[in-house]
């Protein structure tokens, strides 16, 4: 009777595991919605300085598309404060999202453009010339972004997101970003 529960036990588990396998390919192929949080490390570079810290995201996605996303929302690229200098940097994104399915999840490819927020404050004196005691950037830049990513399904509605991204924009401005999120798909 022991080896009956065994055996019985195994053939529910397998088939619960490819059950839930194939219907989350199912449920997935019929979202057309998502919202997604990241958080990452952020390296920002710009005319001044550069430094790194913590990274984070929000966004809203929609499908219009079998292959393609619209997604908009805002990041925080950096909020450094050091002894030296402090750094702010983010905005909003709208990206365009082109995307390769699978029974393990979706990798994309994200192309658009952010308007960020640069506010820098640096007693850096090599920086800022030998007689400047402060000097800072303040400035509002609009930037392209490209990324490459995969969302990987972990339910029936939702995926872990790794990502990377990178930003660049005028007065020497980039930003590498890797971030890992949580996507719910509606």
């Amino acid at each position: 009777m022991r080896s009956f529960s065994k055996i019985f036990a195994k053939l529910f588990i397998g088939s619960a595991a490819i059950a839930g396998a194939f219907c989350s390919g199912l449920v997935s192929a019929n979202v057309n919605g998502y919202a997604v949080a990241n958080i990452g490390y952020g390296n920002v570079d710009t005319q001044i300085d550069s430094e790194a810290d913590v990274s984070y995201s929000a966004a809203l996605g929609y499908r219009f598309h079998r292959q393609w996303y619209v997604e908009g929302g805002y990041i925080s690229l950096i909020d450094a404060d050091t002894d030296e200098q402090s750094l702010s940097s983010k905005g909003p994104y709208l990206a365009l999202l082109g995307k390769a399915s699978s029974p393990k999840g979706e990798l994309y490819y994200k192309l658009g453009v952010a308007s960020v927020d640069i506010e820098q404050v640096s007693i850096n004196s090599s920086a800022c010339g030998t007689e400047a005691l402060a000097c800072g950037y303040d400035d509002t830049i609009v930037a392209g972004l490209a990324g490459l990513g995969f969302d990987y399904y972990v339910g029936m509605k939702s995926m872990v997101r790794v990502e990377y991204t990178y930003f660049g924009g005028k007065d020497d401005f980039s930003a590498h970003i890797v971030n890992l999120g949580f996507r719910y798909n509606f």
